[in-house]
């Protein structure tokens, strides 16, 4: 637990740090204008297709009108999901190498690389957390309206998402091969309270702006600190 506020707090600190400011708002406004300039061009085709699609659902008279507006609401539940990960995955793959050197030359200076990463494996490692998170959301949105287990699945599947989309990049550079695999399968519940706890940002107005930049410097200093426990001997 130690490591989970640590790493919260740390991360805190460095989100002020200028060369941080510099680049903390641009991942999700990236997403944002990629997925708005997306909705400008194909909008009206992709709600065209939902309403064809909720067209066919047998809905009674008294909810003709609901089937027309679910269709926008059907939109943005594909929509955010969508600008979600897009900010997660040009944070992980574009700004985590500048985090990373951040937090380990201020609070890691001493930590040997030894390059167990690869720009290959970050790229393959992103496409697939993303391909599965995906599909999830899809697959699980029908119970979404089931009361507190409804509400508890995004951030289950944020959770799972963000650590697995962070830790690789987080690690990449320091960890070997073999310290990648072992803390990357050991991290056990604190990484996953983490991760889900930084999930919780995205659903937090103005305060999902920052959340990717914020969420990657979190990792990075709770995979570093587990990884300098771990050549100490210490378990991670």
């Amino acid at each position: 637990m130690s490591f989970v506020l640590e790493s919260l707090r740390r991360a805190a600190g460095d989100l002020f740090m200028p060369r941080i400011l510099a680049v903390v708002f641009l991942p999700m406004l990236a997403a944002l204008l990629l997925w708005g300039a997306l909705a400008w061009g194909f909008g009206a085709s992709w709600l065209a297709h939902m309403q064809g699609l909720l067209g066919e659902v047998p809905w009674p008279d008294w909810m003709l009108g609901v089937a027309g507006v679910a269709a926008y609401a059907l939109l943005a539940l594909l929509l955010i999901p969508a600008i979600y990960v897009t900010a997660l995955f040009i944070t992980a793959l574009v700004f985590m190498p500048l985090l990373v050197e951040v937090v380990s030359g201020k609070h890691h200076p001493a930590l040997a690389r030894m390059h167990g990463g690869s720009l290959i494996g970050s790229v393959a490692n992103g496409a697939y957390a993303l391909a599965l998170y995906l599909l999830l959301w899809l697959l699980t949105l029908p119970f979404w309206l089931l009361g507190p287990f409804g509400a508890a699945l995004p951030v289950l599947l944020n959770a799972w998402l963000n650590q697995r989309l962070f830790l690789y990049d987080a690690l990449a550079e320091h960890a070997s091969a073999e310290e990648l695999r072992h803390l990357r399968r050991e991290g056990g519940w604190p990484l996953y309270l983490l991760a889900a706890l930084l999930g919780l940002l995205h659903f937090v107005p103005l305060l999902n702006l920052l959340a990717p930049v914020y969420m990657g410097l979190a990792f990075t200093h709770y995979g570093l600190a587990r990884l300098a426990q771990y050549r100490e001997g210490g378990t991670a």
